[in-house]
């Protein structure tokens, strides 16, 4: 996506004028925006009230990763592509949930995990914020400019494209998911807007690997065990109510798809991955909901013929790996979303309503039940996809 061209100006134009119209209207959204401003503005003067840390001869770098699993495997491609421009810099990785910078960046050793989200952004050279977009909380030009002369015009342009986006990076909380809509409705892809922010093109198709051993699957009892892994869809970080989210395939459609699947693949084990909030299902052969850590996953995955799964942090983090995935799409669209590498599946018309509503994720935003779009993905189409990724099968279905 070109951000100069004059359409997209005027869209983002279009975005601001939105948001400050509705507050205008509401009495309520006003106080909050004002709200919302003062607070951060107090935490950026407490986070910038000074080093604590003297300055030596290498840049500190920090990436503060918000979201989940998903989020931060994206916000990976901007690290390693800052790391690529400085490669004498010392970085430091947050995130805030437990195991996610572990499982991402741990085996960097120029890298340091912090576990205390309790930090001083001016400790640092640079100190970005990263989701959907790059924001920099606070940036040392003199020390990037001595240190990484070579950087210096991806931060220019990272800092020219955080100034034209103004108060839609003021608190990325509330003003990503308006991003997110705009970005979509545009024709943009999951990457355009983080390229944009943070100065450099990433790639929206990934090559580079992550480290696993193969020695983690024998303390799981997988140890030469042919096997494919599925995930329900339902994010441990989710507070899960009465409601299946919208993303998670349905139940019905899990178990007509494990009859199939066993007929079809009777040699091939069905290994169950998931936080605490998955549902079990009695048909896995292997169940490790709850019983895994997040450092073994990519490990898990690495040893699968196939992984099955929603649109979900797991697949986010399988870019980084050789294993494809079946993806089944519907509230989030395929072509914003979708890799490659995988087969993705959208039964179509109707999906693609992320960021819609406040609550998109749990609550269909026409009103249904169930989210139709989710729904009408059969088990023959999944089983069909998974055929394609192991080969033949045993009979046709």
């Amino acid at each position: 996506m070109n951000f100069e061209e004059p359409h997209i100006k005027i869209g983002l134009l279009d975005l601001k004028q939105s948001l400050n119209l509705r507050g205008r209207d509401s009495r309520v959204v006003r106080w909050a925006m004002k709200w919302s401003r003062v607070k951060k503005n107090w935490l950026a003067k407490y986070r910038h009230g000074g080093r604590t840390v003297q300055p030596g001869d290498k840049l500190r770098v920090l990436f503060w990763l918000a979201g989940g699993l998903g989020d931060g495997a994206c916000a990976r491609r901007l690290v390693l592509a800052y790391r690529e421009q400085m490669p004498h810099a010392e970085f430091f990785i947050y995130a805030q949930l437990p195991d996610v910078a572990q499982t991402l960046f741990g085996a960097d050793k120029k890298t340091t995990i912090l576990t205390d989200g309790n930090i001083s952004w001016a400790d640092y050279d640079l100190s970005v914020q990263v989701c959907l977009t790059a924001k920099f909380w606070y940036a040392d030009a003199a020390r990037i400019a001595q240190l990484a002369p070579t950087f210096l015009p991806a931060f220019e342009r990272a800092q020219e494209a955080q100034k034209n986006l103004g108060e839609l990076l003021e608190d990325p909380f509330l003003t990503e998911t308006a991003l997110g809509r705009w970005l979509y409705a545009s024709g943009g892809r999951r990457f355009d807007l983080l390229s944009y922010t943070g100065g450099l093109a990433l790639p929206h198709e990934e090559t580079r690997r992550l480290k696993t051993e193969t020695k983690i699957l024998g303390k799981y009892g997988l140890s030469g065990v042919s096997y494919v892994t599925f995930h329900d869809g339902t994010s441990s970080a989710q507070v899960v109510g009465k409601n299946r989210p919208t993303r998670a395939w349905p139940a019905v459609r899990w178990c007509e798809f494990f009859r199939l699947f066993k007929r079809a693949f009777p040699q091939i084990k069905l290994v169950q991955l998931g936080g605490k909030n998955s549902p079990v299902y009695e048909e896995a052969d292997f169940n490790l909901v709850g019983k895994t850590t997040l450092l073994d996953v990519p490990s898990l995955l690495q040893g699968a013929k196939a992984h099955i799964d929603t649109e979900s942090g797991l697949v986010q983090l399988a870019q980084y790996l050789d294993v494809k995935s079946v993806v089944i799409f519907g509230p989030t669209n395929r072509e914003f979303f979708g890799y490659a590498k995988n087969i993705n599946l959208a039964a179509g018309p109707c999906g693609g309503c992320m960021w819609s509503t406040p609550d998109w994720m749990f609550a269909c935003p026409l009103g249904h039940k169930a989210a139709p779009c989710t729904e009408a993905v059969r088990a023959q189409d999944v089983l069909k996809a998974l055929k394609k990724l192991l080969g033949p099968a045993k009979s046709g279905f």
